[in-house]
């Protein structure tokens, strides 16, 4: 009997001990902080708002009869459906012998009025669109609004020619805006310069400029941070010469990886965007600066034999500046920088 017991405890050792290692086993694996950097770049910056819209008709419009032709009878009606005018042209011909011409160049369509027909005031008798002048209007957010004016520079690019650059001018921005999901954004007329092969309805992104500097320094936005209104960024101990990457999936995107948080630097920044912040003063170009880090788990236990390799976790331990300093026609789109070199 007491040896059937201690069989009993052995196996419940043995079953609980294993149990323990099955629940534990994968405690061996240690959290690693990994901080990617970046070389310190010259270049060009720019502050750009973007968005996207529509491709519309500059001219849209109903024909109206007025009300000095009221109560006239239409001797003849000089065009037709689907026809091509010329701003002036004669529409309508009345008894009289006064006549109802084009307000502007375009198409004809919804033809209602005939010989013999008794003219009414505020009647429509036509519609009116221009195809070869076409407008883009873009929903611009209401952050961005001071930003624009009437008679900016504007590069379009329209989805269905992506490798072509159209331009255009600001010809107006909407006096109310439309809340969406808490959101209030503007529309913003554009008109396009040449509008050759290009559709009504067709979608596209405007890229207006609002400032550029060149032969400037500049860092990542993730790589600045702020404190007590004072910008700084952490500099790495590597230099730029230095050669390790992360390797993996990571390696085409940082240039170097640090394990521990480098030296505190003060630093005056200038232009920025989503991407990019222009540095003033406290770097020199080459220098290395850490970006946000990242956590690796390396895990040291081996299964069937096999060693298994880290993973990278998307758990940042501090965070910059970021996208919250760029404006756009969407929250957070649409900056850029353009510098010499490699930036990571």
């Amino acid at each position: 009997m007491k040896k059937g017991w201690l069989i009993i405890i052995a196996v419940i050792i043995v079953v609980g001990g294993g149990a323990f290692w099955f629940l534990n086993r994968n405690q061996s694996a240690q959290a690693q902080m990994i901080i990617p950097t970046a070389v310190v770049q010259k270049g060009s910056i720019s502050s750009d708002v973007t968005g996207s819209g529509d491709l519309t008709p500059a001219v849209d419009e109903d024909i109206v009869i007025g009300s000095g032709d009221a109560s006239k009878t239409v001797s003849s009606v000089n065009t037709a459906n689907n026809a091509t005018v010329k701003k002036g042209d004669t529409l309508v011909t009345y008894t009289d012998g006064t006549t109802l011409t084009a307000p502007d160049n375009g198409t004809i369509s919804n033809l209602n009025l005939f010989a013999g027909d008794r003219a009414a005031a505020g009647k429509v008798i036509a519609h009116l669109t221009n195809y070869n002048n076409l407008n883009m209007v873009a929903q611009v957010d209401e952050l961005d609004i001071p930003k624009l004016k009437d008679g900016q520079a504007v590069t379009v690019t329209v989805n269905a020619y992506p490798n072509q650059k159209f331009a255009g001018t600001v010809t107006s921005i909407a006096n109310a805006g439309t809340d969406t999901n808490g959101v209030a954004t503007f529309n913003v007329t554009i008109q396009m310069a040449n509008s050759t092969g290009l559709k009504a309805g067709m979608t596209a992104t405007a890229d207006v400029v609002i400032q550029k500097k060149d032969n400037t320094l500049y860092v990542p936005s993730g790589a600045v941070h702020q404190q007590g209104g004072q910008s700084f960024v952490y500099a790495s101990a590597a230099s730029s010469s230095d050669s390790s990457t992360a390797g993996g999936s990571y390696g085409s995107r940082m240039n170097r990886i640090d394990h521990q948080l480098g030296n505190r630097v003060s630093v005056t920044t200038g232009l920025h965007n989503d991407q990019s912040i222009e540095i003033l003063s406290g770097l020199q170009e080459g220098e290395v600066v850490q970006l946000p880090a990242i956590t690796r788990a390396t895990i040291n236990a081996a299964v069937n034999g096999q060693q298994f390799g880290g993973m990278y976790g998307g758990n940042g331990l501090f965070g910059g500046m970021g996208g919250n300093r760029g404006g756009g026609f969407k929250r957070g789109q649409g900056q850029r920088a353009n510098g010499g070199g490699n930036q990571q």
